[in-house]
């Protein structure tokens, strides 16, 4: 635990560390599901509804009017899904996405979001470097925070995840980072590389996941009818 003098931190790690998370709780997917979120608002969408597993989000999708599924299984865009857990492909579909509700399904993200809410964290944000700045804004009057980095499918280290929260916790304690060059740390990580050479991934993705604070709004997850609901804040700390 950190203490940042105005906010106590803690760190989790994985779907394991997200179902210990107690208050106000940041859930954090840098490659890519929380930078795929965030450009899908960017790009008109209305929510975003997260399911954990494959067969929930197609169930989700029947029941939602228009709606639009993205994400992933092992990087991998499932049968029956419109889109991957990718920003390149949301900016190459925007007129797909502006105006629908999206539901999404990935790895570890997702995953790591409801085990939070499951166990009560309140009030959960999700984030990545696009919207980091934004997201350490929306938590700043917070006397305690659990910071979770989602990882490698929920389970094994991700870099670029503690990248992120290090960044966020610098910019609560009134040390903020130069965030380009935090963009960039990323960039250049192995996990960077190998997202470049996978088959999977839009040839954007590395750019667009590492732009750091491109968007000036934060994402809160939170229960709505047994769903869990993502919508985008604009004036976050307000």
């Amino acid at each position: 635990m950190g203490d940042t003098g105005a906010v106590r931190i803690t760190r989790k790690h994985g779907i394991t560390g997200a179902a210990t998370a107690t208050g106000a709780t940041v859930v954090i997917d840098v490659f890519r599901a929380y930078s795929a979120a965030a450009y899908a608002f960017a790009a008109g969408a209305t929510r975003i509804l997260l399911a954990t597993e494959v067969h929930e989000a197609l169930t989700l999708a029947r029941q939602t009017p228009d709606a639009v599924i993205m994400g992933e299984v092992d990087g991998i865009k499932p049968e029956g899904f419109h889109l991957g857990n990718s920003p390149g492909e949301i900016i190459s579909n925007q007129r797909l996405v502006a105006g629908r509700t999206i539901v999404h399904r990935s790895s570890a993200g997702t995953r790591s979001a409801r085990a939070a809410l499951d166990n009560g964290a309140n009030p959960v944000f999700v984030s990545s470097l696009v919207v980091a700045s934004a997201t350490a804004a929306a938590v700043r009057q917070a006397a305690d925070l659990t910071i979770v980095s989602s990882g490698l499918s929920g389970t094994g280290v991700a870099e670029e995840d503690d990248i992120c929260g290090d960044a966020i916790t610098l910019l609560l304690c009134g040390d903020p980072p130069d965030m380009v060059e935090v963009g960039n740390s990323v960039a250049n990580l192995a996990r960077a590389r190998t997202l470049l050479a996978a088959g999977f991934a839009h040839p954007d993705d590395v750019a667009l996941c590492t732009a750091a604070d491109r968007f000036g709004f934060a994402m809160e997850a939170a229960v709505e009818d047994d769903a869990v609901v993502v919508i985008p804040i604009s004036d976050p700390g307000s």
